[in-house]
């Protein structure tokens, strides 16, 4: 004979199903967005490399050799590399903003803003990355390699972005 089993009220565990709509936690969604940010690393170096190579009039079938180039010497003209830094960011933005909203962020919930001010406040956070990227460029831009010196910058603006997006960008509505 089985033994009578408790009332549903009286059960221990408190884990949600799995297909109740629990938002991640924090620590998830960060580790999303540094997934996010990485691919967008990737994006943002291939877009910095081309831009330059596109202004220096260097053709764009030496991408290899222009990122070895890049990641071996310090800057011969600095302006440069902050334009190129500047479309970088752009193109990585777009990408980062597509890919962060279909998984990084996405919800069951309703978004307190549109997609379109999501973007615009995407951006805005962004900005105050690309604020400290380039900070990090300019301090580092006669001691180390300018990639090295992008990629730090990109590194440095990973914490100030992730709190911004997710407190503001992607907030949801609350109940209430």
């Amino acid at each position: 004979m089985a033994e009578p089993q408790p009332p549903a009220s009286h059960t221990t565990d408190r884990r949600p199903s799995p297909d109740s709509s629990v938002p991640p936690s924090a620590i998830v969604r960060y580790g999303k967005f540094l997934v996010v940010g990485l691919t967008g690393v990737v994006v943002n170096l291939a877009a910095f490399v081309l831009t330059v190579d596109g202004i220096s009039g260097t053709p764009v079938s030496n991408f290899f050799s222009s990122v070895l180039h890049f990641a071996s010497k310090t800057a011969a003209n600095p302006l440069l590399y902050f334009v190129a830094s500047a479309v970088a960011f752009g193109v990585a933005t777009f990408w980062n903003f597509a890919l962060n909203s279909v998984w990084t962020f996405k919800t069951d919930a309703d978004h307190k803003y549109s997609p379109s001010r999501r973007l615009g406040l995407y951006f805005g956070v962004s900005l105050g990355s690309l604020s400290v990227n380039e900070v990090v460029l300019f301090a580092t831009e006669t001691i180390l390699p300018p990639l090295i010196g992008q990629g730090i910058g990109i590194i440095a603006g990973s914490a100030v972005g992730f709190v911004g997006n997710n407190r503001y960008t992607f907030a949801e509505v609350r109940p209430t």
